[in-house]
């Protein structure tokens, strides 16, 4: 897996839920050969920070983290790319009417046993909640808010809505919450101008 940078922000999440859009930090999945946009563990953690699931004393801590364990950042960050890949592979074969693989199913059932060891229950207010280990190191909490999300697609999200971008060389993954459930693009703005692009300028050539 070759590796591309990306200077991530929130427009990029347009996948509607979080283990989506870490599917779409890399690219050209169908290929074989996909496109890491990540790179290392303080790539994911800035991409986490743009996705919402850590915030600025989370960076502070994973960058304290790196520098004193850079052995267990890489071996959290190893992690990650296995279960990106896991679910990317669960995700196309629901997307294709395939088999899901089992092992998949297995490596992201590893993962929430892995992120449950970080969590703990806390007294909120007049109730409860699941919430991360104050010791907790901050990749950990990205990844658990990413099996978080995943299992609650597979369980209880609209599956029937989950759908590929139809843009020439974009796969990301979203799902579609319109009305109609037409959505056909990641972006309108860019992958659906796109293609409307090339639509007139293919008409165009027609004509002359």
């Amino acid at each position: 897996m070759r590796f591309s940078s990306y200077a991530w922000s929130e427009k990029d999440m347009i996948g509607g839920n979080a283990a989506l859009d870490f599917v779409n930090t890399a690219a050209y999945w169908t290929t074989g050969d996909p496109e890491d946009r990540l790179g290392g563990p303080e790539g994911f953690g800035k991409w986490a920070a743009a996705a919402g699931l850590l915030y600025g004393d989370d960076m502070a801590r994973l960058e304290k983290e790196i520098a004193d364990d850079p052995k267990a950042g890489e071996e959290a960050f190893k992690t990650a790319v296995a279960l990106r890949a896991a679910l990317w592979r669960i995700f196309n074969a629901i997307v294709t009417h395939g088999d899901v693989d089992e092992g998949d199913l297995a490596l992201l059932d590893e993962c929430k046993v892995r992120a449950a060891r970080h969590c703990r229950i806390a007294h909120d207010g007049d109730g409860f909640r699941r919430r991360c280990a104050d010791e907790a190191p901050a990749l950990e909490r990205a990844l658990r808010l990413i099996v978080e999300a995943a299992e609650e697609l597979l369980l209880h999200g609209r599956l029937d809505r989950l759908h590929a971008c139809g843009g020439e060389s974009c796969e990301w993954l979203f799902i579609d919450l319109s009305k109609n459930g037409r959505r056909r693009w990641c972006d309108m703005a860019t992958c659906g101008n796109d293609a409307k692009v090339k639509k007139f300028r293919k008409r165009k050539k027609k004509a002359a």
